[in-house]
């Protein structure tokens, strides 16, 4: 991860190792782990520390969770609270380091029918935890999408259910729940010891639509056009009588995107353009599979119940940086792809090319570890317990590069540190060798895309070439374009919008050079252009009919 270009991260432990050992500081160095939040346990370095305290947290946090009544505890380096955070009773897990420094928080939600209540193997309790050992305050709070939540919404009359039945009324009532969550932080900012200039938000899946909702929705624009009568109201659930102010300029998301408003009619989210000119100083950091079967890269079709229309498109992240592209905005946006995952980013247990893994989910039912932790306890004895563990560890490694990622990206927001990630576009995949003495996933950086294309960084505005001296035409195009320049041009590159190399022409350097595009379909492109000196680009349009 500290050495660009080569690998993410270098293990050279027996489970994971990844700067665990560097003690946090309070000059918000928030990329570390602090070694001051492990449970106390003998026998073990600070790398299986580290593993341990995450999985016997997530079996605390789900007992504190399911409890009847508000809790406050008090963990070793960590304190926190579960309350009830919105008018209908969905619950907010609280947490963060046991000191009075005043820092930033995250506020984190789950996906569609997560056992928010009820399972200690959801996700983003991992998240969730690795992040609050870097030094973040984590807000954890429960959307009306949670299997829970929905259960008990079957008591509510059945005109309401199906108004949240509606995909663009579930998201409404989503981002209404991300709306109170930041109100209760900053109503309580206080004494919770949270800087309100500080927030930030990140999410999975339908999660991560209410993260980037929360981001980017603006008053008089989104939502407006709806059935669900509350529309609008944007602090409705809110137990605080607080004004709700966008406030988040940093937002990850993990396998999520935005409805998508410039469709026609029938597939059109009617929930209107989030990501405008509002939104300039706003960065967001995707997180995508490249195999994801719920939000592609581009768009996705999104069912929903209402009759009126059959469906409505959801737009993936590439999509989303195209929009801003051809918009022009200074919206700031960071991509990293998982070539061999799909909507969960994280890669399990086996990789594609190791057939003869067990069962890859097996993990999720490991026992309860007991209060002593220690290498010396018969639950670490067992055949079955060793077998499991090694499994989540698999996981974990991919996990804790992720939360260096987000703390990376977040760390510049409120430090004069920059980012390690300069590139827009990252393609990744985990080291698929699971074994029992290794069990090891950490990411690898590609020196390619997904499909092998050499990757090119660029930065590309539409129809506007970077020199008066070139002339790319027509465009939009059909079969071929013409490229037209004072200077020889040496050479042209057809690429795709995330950096696939498609086509390489080397010219006779002349000063015009038809390009054929008849084996391309309809879209966007890069063209690169090289002359003697410089290398200039433009973004092209096919058009086929």
């Amino acid at each position: 991860m500290k050495k660009a270009g080569l690998l993410l991260i270098c293990i050279s432990y027996f489970i994971i190792s990844f700067g665990q050992l560097s003690q946090y500081n309070n000059n918000f160095d928030y990329k570390n782990i602090n070694t001051q939040t492990f449970i106390p346990m003998q026998g073990w370095n600070n790398d299986q520390k580290y593993l341990l305290s995450i999985l016997k947290r997530s079996f605390d946090m789900q007992h504190i969770i399911s409890s009847p009544r508000d809790t406050v505890f008090v963990w070793n380096g960590l304190i926190g609270q579960k309350t009830i955070y919105t008018k209908d009773s969905l619950l907010m897990f609280f947490i963060r380091p046991a000191d009075t420094i005043t820092r930033p928080c995250i506020l984190m939600t789950h996906g569609n029918n997560a056992k928010y209540r009820s399972s200690w193997n959801e996700t983003l309790n991992f998240y969730v935890n690795d992040l609050v050992m870097r030094g973040f305050c984590v807000a954890y709070y429960e959307n009306p999408s949670s299997f829970e939540a929905k259960e008990i919404s079957v008591h509510i009359s059945s005109n309401f259910n199906q108004l949240l039945a509606h995909p663009r009324n579930a998201f409404y009532n989503g981002f209404q729940s991300a709306v109170a969550a930041d109100i209760f932080v900053k109503h309580f900012s206080n004494s919770l010891n949270v800087d309100t200039t500080k927030i930030f938000a990140g999410g999975f899946s339908f999660g991560a639509y209410c993260s980037l909702m929360l981001a980017t929705a603006d008053a008089g624009k989104n939502f407006t056009d709806s059935i669900f009568s509350m529309q609008g109201n944007y602090n409705a659930k809110s137990l605080y009588n607080n004004v709700y102010t966008k406030n988040i300029n940093r937002v990850f998301a993990i396998g999520g995107g935005l409805p998508k408003d410039d469709t026609v009619s029938l597939h059109n989210s009617k929930m209107g353009k989030f990501i405008n000119r509002d939104d300039s100083n706003l960065s967001i950091l995707f997180f995508h599979g490249r195999t994801d079967n719920f939000v592609s890269f581009d768009l996705t079709k999104i069912s929903e119940t209402d009759t009126s229309t059959d469906y409505f498109f959801g737009e993936g992240p590439r999509a989303l940086m195209n929009n801003i592209m051809h918009d022009d905005l200074t919206t700031k946006t960071k991509l990293f792809v998982n070539c061999t995952s799909g909507h969960s980013f994280l890669t399990q247990v086996c990789g594609y090319s190791n057939p003869y893994c067990l069962p890859q989910f097996q993990w999720l039912y490991m026992p309860e570890p007991p209060a002593d932790l220690s290498s010396s306890n018969s639950y670490f004895q067992t055949k079955l317990t060793d077998t499991l563990l090694h499994y989540f560890s698999y996981m974990m490694t991919q996990v804790s590069e992720v939360g260096y990622v987000i703390g990376d990206f977040i760390q510049p927001a409120i430090s004069n540190t920059a980012s390690i990630f300069q590139n827009g576009t990252f393609y990744i995949q985990p080291r698929d060798s699971f074994t029992y003495a290794a069990p090891i996933g950490y990411y690898i950086l590609r020196n390619t895309d997904c499909e092998g294309h050499a990757i090119i960084i660029t930065k590309v505005k539409e129809n506007i070439s970077g020199s008066e001296n070139l002339k790319v035409y027509p465009n939009p195009a059909g079969n071929f374009i013409t490229v037209e320049a004072n200077e020889m041009i040496e050479r042209i590159n057809i690429y795709t919008m995330v950096g696939g190399l498609i086509k390489e022409i080397y010219t006779d350097k002349n000063l015009q050079q038809q390009v054929d595009l008849s084996m391309l379909p309809s879209g966007n492109y890069i063209c690169t252009v090289q002359l003697k000196e410089k290398l200039i680009t433009q973004k092209i349009t096919v058009i086929k009919q």
